[in-house]
C-alpha cells in the first residue's frame, strides 16, 4: 500500500492507493489561501514519511557521480505549487499592490531543468493580454510567442546529507518558448524569417535563432533546498526559507522547454 496525494483546488485529499494517483494536480500556486497552504503543507508532511528514495540527490554528488538506480532527480519538472513568496509575487495579476502601469509580461508556466552538474529554474512569459494582435513584430499566435527565463545555477550534494542540494548561482538563459510552423522549416530565406516574425513576434524569433547565455567570471551562492519526497512523477522540496514547491515530471509530449 503506497500513500499518494491528490491536489484539487480549493480541496486537497490524502489516500491510500495502490498506484500514484497524480493525474488531478493544477496550478494553485498563484491562488491558494493561508488556509489552503496549511492544508497543503499537512498533506506534504504526511507524504514524506513514505518516501520511496533514500538518495533523492545522487545524481548531483561531487564525490561519487553515479547515476540512481531508484528515480532520479535529473529530468524536466513543472512547479504546480509553492508558497516561496519570491515565485508568488510574479504574477502581477494576484499581487497585492496594484500597478498604475500595465504589465509587460504575463507569468506562465515555472519549471525545473536539472541536468547535472547544473539546474536551471525556468520561468515562461507570455505576451499580455492588453497588446492587440494586430500591432506590428508582437506576432500573432499566442501560444508561440513566448519567452524563457532560466536562472541557472550549479548544483552539488553527498552522501552524507543525500537529501539537501547545495545552489551556486552561475548565469542567465534567454530562450524562445514557443516553435511556429514557419521557424520549425529548415528553410533560412527572408520570406520564412519573415513569416516567422509575423508569427510568434520579433523578440521570439531572434531568441529562437540565437538564444542568450550569459555566464559570469564567478559563481554566488544561491541557497540550498532539500529534497521531502521524491518518485518517478512526483518531488517536494524545502528552501532553506522553509517554503515547499511541488513539481511534476515532464514526460514526452508533456515537455515545454
Amino acid at each position: 500500500m503506497k500513500l499518494c496525494v491528490c491536489f484539487y483546488y480549493p480541496i486537497f485529499i490524502t489516500c491510500f492507493a495502490n498506484k500514484p494517483c497524480y493525474m488531478s494536480f493544477i496550478y494553485i500556486y498563484k491562488k491558494a489561501s493561508r488556509k489552503e497552504r496549511e492544508q497543503v503543507r499537512s498533506i506534504i508532511y504526511d507524504l514524506m514519511k513514505y518516501n520511496p528514495t533514500k538518495e533523492p540527490a545522487a545524481s548531483y554528488y561531487t564525490s561519487t557521480p553515479n547515476e540512481p538506480s531508484g528515480p532520479s532527480l535529473s529530468g524536466k519538472w513543472t512547479l504546480i505549487y509553492t508558497d516561496a513568496p519570491d515565485i508568488t509575487s510574479l504574477d502581477p495579476s494576484t499581487s497585492s499592490l496594484p500597478s498604475l502601469l500595465p504589465s509587460t509580461a504575463k507569468l506562465g508556466r515555472i519549471g525545473q531543468e536539472c541536468n547535472p552538474p547544473f539546474i536551471k529554474n525556468v520561468i515562461e512569459w507570455e505576451k499580455p493580454d492588453w497588446i492587440p494582435l494586430y500591432l506590428p513584430l508582437v506576432g500573432t499566435d499566442s501560444s508561440s510567442s513566448t519567452i524563457l527565463q532560466k536562472v541557472c545555477c550549479e548544483a552539488s550534494s553527498s552522501p552524507t546529507n543525500p537529501k539537501i542540494v547545495n545552489l551556486k548561482l552561475v548565469g542567465l538563459d534567454l530562450a524562445s518558448g514557443g516553435t511556429s510552423s514557419s521557424s520549425s522549416s529548415s528553410s533560412k530565406n527572408s520570406d520564412s524569417f519573415l513569416e516567422t516574425i509575423q508569427e510568434v513576434g520579433l523578440l521570439p524569433t531572434l531568441l529562437n535563432q540565437n538564444p542568450i547565455e550569459l555566464r559570469g567570471v564567478i559563481t554566488l551562492p544561491f541557497g540550498t533546498f532539500e529534497i521531502l519526497y521524491l518518485d518517478e512523477e512526483l518531488r517536494i522540496i524545502k528552501t532553506g526559507q522553509n517554503y515547499l514547491a511541488v513539481n511534476v515530471r515532464q514526460k514526452g509530449t508533456e515537455e515545454w522547454f
